[in-house]
This record gives C-alpha cells, structure tokens and sequence, in this order.
C-alpha cells in the first residue's frame, strides 16, 4: 500500500471522531444506570480517542503543507486545523482526569458532548474541502508536491524526514496565522470566494 504524505491524514481521523462520542455516551449510560462496564469502557474509550487525536492532529499538520488551498478553502483548512488542535488538547485534559476517576460528571460529560460536536463540524470541514475544492486532490489541482515522497515506495527515512519538515511547517504557520487574528475564518465570513482555482501554494 502506498500513502501520500496527505493521505495518511483520512486514514488516521476516524479514531478521534468515532471514539470520542462513544465513549461520552458509555459513560453517560453508565453514570445513569450504574453500569460499571460501561463505565469502564467509556474510561479506556476516551483514552483511545485521544492517543488518536494527537495522531490525527501531528497528521493534519503534515497534510496541510501537502495541498493547495487558496480563499475560501484555505480560509476552511485554518478553521479546521484549529478547532481541531484545540478539540484534541480537550480531549486529552478529559482522559487525563476520567483516568483517576470511577465515574464521570455532569461537566465531563458537557465537555465531551461539546468536543463531539466540534469534531462533527471540522470533519464537515474536512469533506467539503475535499469534494467541493478538491483539496488534496492530484486530478483537481489540489496537491502542493506531486512529486513529494510516497509511504511504501521512497525509504522511510527520506518519508520521515519529509514529514518532519511539514510538521515544523505547518505548526509555524497555524502559530503565525492564529497570531495575526485567523483563528476560525470561514466562521467569521472567511474568503468569499465560491469557485477557485488552487494555487500552487500551501497553507
């Protein structure tokens, strides 16, 4: 199997956005019931979705040097990765403290139904890039690097340190850009644009 740097982000996301609002609804069945097992699977349920979180998220910082976003989509991609960094910092406060805890209470559970609902929000985000931009994809004009090494044909090692580089990248970039006031522009009216040709410019 051969994996874009790009691509290895859709195939990693699942975990916290499927994760997270089962182990939420676990233990708020278990809390109303009593139910111990319940209670213990939605323990080792957040647990999961955070280890995936913080994958999904050093993943996300990779693919967002690898694709071409320019107006509204780039404007999508800065919202997206940063209500998805701040998501997964929540959900790793949350397993942190359901895991010194038997049950869960009334303000874990909120902030959980809250997570899972920004989670929600930014996979949308991560869709309509895809199928109405065609971010990240290569037939579209959506990818920066053609050219860029693939998981499974280039070494490892020339994979990692490609990776390695985006990541210093794309965490510059998200400090820089949450810095000049873009925290979520396509919440606040982003760029109007509605049809785009991307550029050969990452975000």
């Amino acid at each position: 199997m051969k994996l874009r740097l790009e691509e290895i982000h859709p195939a990693l996301v699942h975990l916290p956005i499927a994760f997270t609002p089962v182990a939420i609804g676990a233990d708020m069945i278990g809390r109303a019931t009593g139910n111990r097992s319940l209670l213990s699977f939605g323990q080792n349920a957040i647990a999961v979705a955070a280890a995936g979180a913080a994958v999904s998220g050093v993943s996300g910082l990779v693919a967002g040097e690898e694709v071409n976003v320019k107006g509204r989509s780039r404007a999508m991609l800065m919202t997206h990765r940063n209500l998805n960094f701040v998501a997964a910092l929540a959900v790793g406060a949350l397993a942190l403290w359901r895991a010194r805890r038997d049950r869960p209470s009334v303000g874990y559970l909120t902030l959980g139904g809250a997570v899972t609902g920004v989670f929600a929000y930014t996979a949308y985000l991560g869709g309509k890039m895809i199928s109405e931009y065609g971010v990240g994809v290569g037939p579209a004009g959506g990818v920066y690097r053609p050219d860029a090494p693939v998981l499974g044909a280039a070494p490892l090692g020339e994979v990692a340190r490609e990776a390695g580089k985006d990541l210093v990248d794309g965490v510059k970039h998200m400090v820089e850009e949450v810095a000049s006031g873009q925290i979520v522009p396509a919440l606040a009216g982003g760029s109007k644009e509605k049809s785009e040709t991307p550029e050969l410019q990452s975000a």
